[in-house]
Protein backbone atom coordinates (compact mmCIF):
# COMPACT_ATOMS: atom_id res chain seq x y z
CA UNK A 1 0.00 0.00 0.00
CA UNK A 2 2.78 2.38 0.97
CA UNK A 3 4.71 1.56 -2.21
CA UNK A 4 1.71 2.31 -4.46
CA UNK A 5 1.09 5.60 -2.69
CA UNK A 6 4.74 6.64 -3.19
CA UNK A 7 4.70 5.70 -6.89
CA UNK A 8 1.44 7.62 -7.34
CA UNK A 9 2.89 10.68 -5.63
CA UNK A 10 6.04 10.47 -7.75
CA UNK A 11 4.03 10.24 -10.97
CA UNK A 12 1.86 13.16 -9.84
CA UNK A 13 4.85 15.33 -8.97
CA UNK A 14 6.55 14.46 -12.25
CA UNK A 15 3.36 15.30 -14.06
CA UNK A 16 3.21 18.68 -12.34
CA UNK A 17 6.82 19.44 -13.24
CA UNK A 18 6.19 18.47 -16.86
CA UNK A 19 3.03 20.57 -17.02
CA UNK A 20 4.95 23.56 -15.65
CA UNK A 21 7.58 23.06 -18.34
CA UNK A 22 4.89 23.10 -21.00
CA UNK A 23 5.11 19.39 -21.85
CA UNK A 24 2.10 17.33 -20.72
CA UNK A 25 2.82 13.63 -20.64
CA UNK A 26 0.40 10.69 -20.56
CA UNK A 27 2.55 8.05 -18.89
CA UNK A 28 5.04 8.16 -15.99
CA UNK A 29 7.86 7.13 -18.37
CA UNK A 30 7.05 10.02 -20.71
CA UNK A 31 6.85 12.30 -17.67
CA UNK A 32 10.36 11.35 -16.64
CA UNK A 33 11.60 12.01 -20.20
CA UNK A 34 9.82 15.38 -20.11
CA UNK A 35 11.48 16.33 -16.85
CA UNK A 36 14.91 15.42 -18.24
CA UNK A 37 14.31 17.51 -21.34
CA UNK A 38 13.11 20.53 -19.35
CA UNK A 39 16.04 20.27 -16.96
CA UNK A 40 18.59 19.94 -19.75
CA UNK A 41 17.17 22.64 -22.03
CA UNK A 42 16.40 25.33 -19.43
CA UNK A 43 19.96 26.75 -19.11
CA UNK A 44 20.41 26.70 -22.90
CA UNK A 45 17.16 28.58 -23.45
CA UNK A 46 18.05 31.16 -20.80
CA UNK A 47 21.61 31.64 -21.93
CA UNK A 48 24.45 33.01 -19.79
CA UNK A 49 23.02 36.54 -19.81
CA UNK A 50 19.94 35.44 -17.84
CA UNK A 51 21.50 33.51 -14.96
CA UNK A 52 19.62 34.17 -11.75
CA UNK A 53 21.12 31.30 -9.72
CA UNK A 54 24.84 31.98 -9.57
CA UNK A 55 27.02 28.96 -8.76
CA UNK A 56 30.58 27.80 -9.38
CA UNK A 57 29.26 26.08 -12.52
CA UNK A 58 27.08 28.88 -13.91
CA UNK A 59 29.59 31.70 -13.39
CA UNK A 60 32.01 30.35 -16.03
CA UNK A 61 29.53 30.53 -18.98
CA UNK A 62 28.64 34.07 -17.86
CA UNK A 63 32.30 35.12 -17.91
CA UNK A 64 32.82 33.42 -21.32
CA UNK A 65 29.78 35.33 -22.63
CA UNK A 66 31.17 38.58 -21.18
CA UNK A 67 34.55 37.99 -22.85
CA UNK A 68 32.81 37.61 -26.23
CA UNK A 69 31.13 40.99 -25.68
CA UNK A 70 34.47 42.54 -24.73
CA UNK A 71 36.31 40.97 -27.70
CA UNK A 72 33.71 42.23 -30.16
CA UNK A 73 33.73 45.77 -28.73
CA UNK A 74 37.52 45.92 -28.34
CA UNK A 75 38.07 45.06 -32.00
CA UNK A 76 35.62 47.78 -33.08
CA UNK A 77 32.62 45.59 -33.86
CA UNK A 78 32.16 44.00 -37.28
CA UNK A 79 34.38 46.35 -39.31
CA UNK A 80 36.97 44.71 -41.57
CA UNK A 81 38.49 47.91 -42.93
CA UNK A 82 37.87 50.50 -40.22
CA UNK A 83 37.51 54.21 -40.85
CA UNK A 84 40.59 55.79 -39.28
CA UNK A 85 41.37 59.31 -38.08
CA UNK A 86 44.03 60.99 -35.98
CA UNK A 87 43.20 62.77 -32.73
CA UNK A 88 45.87 64.32 -30.45
CA UNK A 89 48.64 62.51 -32.37
CA UNK A 90 46.97 59.12 -31.84
CA UNK A 91 45.36 56.94 -34.51
CA UNK A 92 41.73 56.02 -33.80
CA UNK A 93 39.14 53.88 -35.57
CA UNK A 94 35.36 54.32 -35.59
CA UNK A 95 33.26 51.47 -34.24
CA UNK A 96 30.85 49.62 -36.53
CA UNK A 97 27.33 51.05 -36.86
CA UNK A 98 25.79 48.58 -34.35
CA UNK A 99 28.07 50.09 -31.66
CA UNK A 100 28.24 53.54 -33.28
CA UNK A 101 26.62 55.62 -30.53
CA UNK A 102 27.41 55.68 -26.82
CA UNK A 103 23.91 54.34 -26.08
CA UNK A 104 24.40 51.41 -28.50
CA UNK A 105 27.80 50.59 -27.02
CA UNK A 106 26.44 50.76 -23.47
CA UNK A 107 23.41 48.58 -24.30
CA UNK A 108 25.69 45.98 -25.85
CA UNK A 109 28.16 45.85 -22.94
CA UNK A 110 25.31 45.71 -20.40
CA UNK A 111 24.34 42.29 -21.78
CA UNK A 112 27.07 40.95 -19.49
CA UNK A 113 28.13 43.85 -17.25
CA UNK A 114 26.51 46.26 -14.77
CA UNK A 115 25.65 49.81 -15.82
CA UNK A 116 28.56 51.26 -13.80
CA UNK A 117 31.06 48.81 -15.30
CA UNK A 118 29.80 49.54 -18.84
CA UNK A 119 29.85 53.31 -18.24
CA UNK A 120 33.42 53.22 -16.90
CA UNK A 121 34.53 51.12 -19.87
CA UNK A 122 32.82 53.39 -22.42
CA UNK A 123 34.29 56.50 -20.78
CA UNK A 124 37.87 55.28 -20.34
CA UNK A 125 38.43 53.08 -23.41
CA UNK A 126 36.48 54.95 -26.10
CA UNK A 127 36.27 58.43 -27.57
CA UNK A 128 33.09 60.14 -28.71
CA UNK A 129 34.18 61.98 -31.86
CA UNK A 130 31.77 63.93 -34.07
CA UNK A 131 28.82 62.03 -32.60
CA UNK A 132 30.35 58.60 -33.21
CA UNK A 133 32.16 56.19 -30.92
CA UNK A 134 35.81 55.46 -31.67
CA UNK A 135 38.77 53.73 -30.02
CA UNK A 136 42.55 53.67 -30.32
CA UNK A 137 43.47 51.58 -33.36
CA UNK A 138 45.16 48.67 -31.54
CA UNK A 139 44.51 45.06 -30.58
CA UNK A 140 43.72 44.35 -26.94
CA UNK A 141 43.04 41.40 -24.65
CA UNK A 142 44.93 38.49 -23.14
CA UNK A 143 45.43 34.89 -24.20
CA UNK A 144 43.59 33.13 -21.37
CA UNK A 145 41.09 30.40 -22.22
CA UNK A 146 38.06 31.20 -20.07
CA UNK A 147 36.10 28.26 -21.54
CA UNK A 148 38.37 25.92 -19.51
CA UNK A 149 38.26 27.98 -16.30
CA UNK A 150 37.34 26.52 -12.92
CA UNK A 151 35.63 28.69 -10.32
CA UNK A 152 35.69 29.00 -6.54
CA UNK A 153 33.13 31.09 -4.68
CA UNK A 154 34.80 33.58 -2.35
CA UNK A 155 31.64 35.31 -1.08
CA UNK A 156 27.99 35.65 -2.05
CA UNK A 157 24.95 37.58 -0.83
CA UNK A 158 21.54 38.01 -2.45
CA UNK A 159 22.83 40.96 -4.52
CA UNK A 160 26.63 40.61 -4.82
CA UNK A 161 29.21 37.88 -5.26
CA UNK A 162 32.95 37.37 -5.70
CA UNK A 163 34.49 34.35 -7.45
CA UNK A 164 38.07 33.33 -8.13
CA UNK A 165 38.60 31.74 -11.53
CA UNK A 166 41.64 29.64 -12.34
CA UNK A 167 42.08 30.22 -16.05
CA UNK A 168 44.55 28.28 -18.21
CA UNK A 169 46.47 29.98 -21.01
CA UNK A 170 45.35 29.26 -24.58
CA UNK A 171 47.28 26.46 -26.25
CA UNK A 172 49.10 23.48 -24.73
CA UNK A 173 51.84 25.48 -22.99
CA UNK A 174 51.61 28.26 -20.46
CA UNK A 175 50.52 28.43 -16.87
CA UNK A 176 47.12 29.25 -15.39
CA UNK A 177 46.22 32.59 -13.87
CA UNK A 178 43.86 33.30 -10.99
CA UNK A 179 41.33 35.99 -11.91
CA UNK A 180 38.96 37.63 -9.41
CA UNK A 181 35.45 38.32 -10.74
CA UNK A 182 33.02 40.65 -8.93
CA UNK A 183 29.33 40.40 -9.75
CA UNK A 184 26.05 42.13 -8.89
CA UNK A 185 22.44 41.22 -9.47
CA UNK A 186 20.66 43.59 -11.86
CA UNK A 187 16.89 43.25 -12.41
CA UNK A 188 17.02 39.64 -11.24
CA UNK A 189 20.03 38.59 -13.35
CA UNK A 190 23.74 38.45 -12.54
CA UNK A 191 26.11 40.88 -14.23
CA UNK A 192 29.87 41.37 -13.91
CA UNK A 193 30.59 44.48 -11.85
CA UNK A 194 34.05 45.25 -13.25
CA UNK A 195 35.12 47.14 -16.35
CA UNK A 196 35.79 44.58 -19.14
CA UNK A 197 39.32 45.89 -19.75
CA UNK A 198 40.29 45.25 -16.10
CA UNK A 199 38.92 41.69 -16.21
CA UNK A 200 40.19 40.60 -19.63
Amino acid sequence: MNKKWMIGSLALSLGLVSAGGGALAASPVASIEGVRTVAASAPGKEGPATINNLTERSVVPLVVHAKKLYTYASRGGNVFSPELFTYKAQEYRYLSSDLGSKQQLMSYIKKGFTHNAAAFYAQTQFLEHEGRMAQVNADLGNSLDFTRATARMVSKTAQAAVFELTVPAEGPNGSSEVVTVKLKKVSGYWRIDMSPDTLF
